[in-house]
């Protein structure tokens, strides 16, 4: 699909809300964020040493966030959305971007749909693979973090148009352009949430993240997640598997997670497991392959709507091959931690 036709209905939904005229418009603007801190007890990097430590770390990375709509009459209005990302445990930005998670500004009619422009998540990371299908939400240290194989959970320059709900279904298109020394994205969702069921798949192309690859070698990520709230207990899955990886575009790396939120006293009893695999994941070889499987379990005991303990017990495991495929070496390790969580 050709750039230009990603940007009609976009364009069709700006000329929408210029349609409005002046209006009486009505906006608000809200400030949120979260500092979630624990102690923890175990190994720092399996990939380097099985030794445990005990140490503070952030249990979920820390966030400070800005959102804001303005109604503009007639079922339309903007909206925009600024995220700031950073370590509880020194004050330093997490990473080189500012606004990591989110920088954006947007266009909603009610009959159209919405659409977004700037830096955003992903379609695997907004709709796929998302903290809604992991039993912790993405966050705590028991968390099975990276879901999304070797997709980019955040792009730049990007316009992302939804759909309204119909019948619970959604469909988004996204699209980033390209820059220097990496390609266009582009990419879809497909959302249902009726009743106790949420289900969506996702599909992006992409930059390959193997370090040298050049502008014109890209990656293809398909995934799934799903949930179900039986009442007594609430299943989870995500799927996800990225090809085309390296030169040869025959490496493949696949996670699978399953999970499940258990209410239990005045909290919740949350189990996650991931496994992840890679194929010649450089394209070439097995050199750079990890095997992984990680098994969570924690509880998540609130305090007050805003504020909680978490408890975490985590076993860890990975395998990593040399290039004729024979193992390197085998790590394993058990961690534990103790989280003091605060949304604002």
């Amino acid at each position: 699909m050709k750039q230009r036709n990603w940007v009609v209905v976009p364009g069709v939904l700006l000329a929408a809300c210029l349609q409005v005229g002046i209006a009486q418009a009505q906006s608000s603007v809200a400030v949120y964020g979260r500092i979630d801190l624990g102690v923890r007890h175990g190994p720092m990097d399996l990939s380097k040493s099985e030794d445990s430590v005990s140490y503070m770390d952030d249990s979920s990375r820390g966030r400070i966030g800005f959102a804001g709509k303005e109604d503009l009459g007639n079922g339309n209005s903007a909206f925009f959305q600024l995220e700031h990302r950073f370590n509880g445990t020194d004050g330093n930005v997490d990473g080189p971007v500012y606004w990591k998670d989110k920088a954006w500004v947007g266009l909603a009619n009610k009959s159209i749909g919405q659409v977004r422009l700037g830096r955003m998540s992903s379609p695997q990371d907004w709709k796929g693979v998302n903290g809604r299908f992991e039993a912790f939400g993405g966050d705590s240290y028991a968390s099975n973090g990276s879901r999304g194989a070797r997709s980019a959970a955040k792009w730049d320059h990007t316009v992302y148009y939804e759909t309204p709900s119909l019948g619970g279904f959604s469909l988004g298109l996204a699209a980033a352009a390209p820059a220097k020394d990496i390609k266009a994205a582009r990419g879809f969702h497909l959302d249902y949430a009726g009743g106790p069921l949420t289900l969506a798949t996702t599909y992006q192309t992409e930059q390959d993240p193997l370090s040298g690859a050049s502008s014109s070698d890209g990656i293809k990520t398909l995934t799934f997640g799903g949930s179900y709230d039986l009442g007594f207990i609430k299943p989870l899955f995500t799927w996800a598997r990225t090809d085309d990886l390296g030169a040869s575009d025959s490496g493949r790396q696949t996670v699978v997670t399953l999970g499940a939120r258990i209410p239990a006293g005045p909290g919740e009893v949350r189990v996650s497991y991931r496994r992840l695999k890679d194929d010649m994941a450089n394209g070439s070889s097995r050199a750079a392959d990890r095997e992984g499987a990680r098994l969570g379990l924690g509880y998540h005991y609130p305090l007050s709507k805003r504020t909680s303990v978490n408890l975490s017990l985590v076993r860890d495991q990975l395998k990593a091959f040399e290039a004729d495929g024979t193992l390197k070496y085998k790590r394993a390790g058990t961690g534990y931690e103790v989280a003091l969580r605060h949304n604002f």
